[in-house]
């Protein structure tokens, strides 16, 4: 019984897809059928940028980001890891430069202890 629900179904939609076609085909050939298309997409088109201007207007009044706001703080963020980065890259160059000094040259006679991601510092006076 479940096969034959399923070719009745089936049958269904491919004689409404059939259908369907024929009316698109009809009415794109039909110079008032394209005139009636192109307002109903310039209508869309326009009732579109309304609703996006008026959900802008309300997301501001109500204090929400808009999408604009979320790609400039994206932008920002990408700038800020990219200066990041190139600083500890300076950084490790220094470093690298001074032989190990600096930073993380432990004075003498201090204790160093263990500390996060194996780095060691010395903890300071009791």
């Amino acid at each position: 019984m479940a096969g034959l629900g399923r070719s009745i179904a089936g049958a269904i939609l491919s004689s409404g897809t059939k259908l369907v076609s024929r009316a698109a085909d009809t009415l794109l050939r039909d110079p008032r059928g394209q005139e009636a298309l192109a307002r109903a997409v310039g209508l869309a088109q326009r009732g579109r940028r309304r609703l996006e201007e008026v959900q802008g207007r309300v997301m501001e009044a109500a204090g929400i980001p808009g999408r604009q706001d979320y790609q400039e703080l994206a932008r920002q963020l990408a700038r800020l890891k990219r200066k990041a980065r190139e600083l500890s890259e300076q950084l490790d160059a220094a470093r690298s430069d001074d032989g190990g000094a600096g930073a993380d040259h432990e004075p003498e006679g201090a204790d160093p202890v263990d500390s996060e991601k194996g780095r060691r510092h010395t903890p300071p006076p009791r």
